[in-house]
């Protein structure tokens, strides 16, 4: 676990911490080879790019999507948002963390496996 995102997880309230870790388990099964970090303040999973964040609220979680938009259409009762690529499940208990969610979760993943590789970092190219 990145130092910074168990950080993290130990600051949230102890309700908020329990669903985001239940969240944190169920990506780690379902990713284990994806980079856990914290980007932006809040724990994330990488693979080809930025696929996950687990934000918490005083009352539920959020499991971000990175591309959530294209994923929304398969699951229309679940995904929440109106972003261009960011949607979002609330997660208000454990019994949320379901086999629906580790769908939309293995659908993440396998859209980001077959995604092409970002490009190379640092240089752009130019001469000068």
């Amino acid at each position: 676990m990145d130092a910074g995102a168990g950080a993290y997880f130990k600051s949230l309230a102890a309700g908020s911490r329990r669903l985001a870790l239940a969240l944190r388990q169920a990506l780690t099964r379902a990713g284990p080879d994806l980079t856990e970090q914290l980007t932006r303040g809040y724990p994330s999973w990488h693979g080809r790019g930025w696929i996950f964040s687990v934000i918490g609220h005083s009352a539920h979680c959020n499991l971000q999507l990175a591309r959530g938009a294209e994923l929304a259409a398969q699951f229309p009762d679940r995904i929440e948002g109106s972003g261009k690529s960011l949607r979002h499940v609330k997660i208000r208990s454990e019994d949320d963390i379901d086999g629906e969610l580790e769908d939309i979760i293995d659908a993440a993943i396998a859209l980001d496996a077959a995604s092409p590789p970002p490009p190379p970092r640092g240089n752009s190219g130019r001469k000068g």
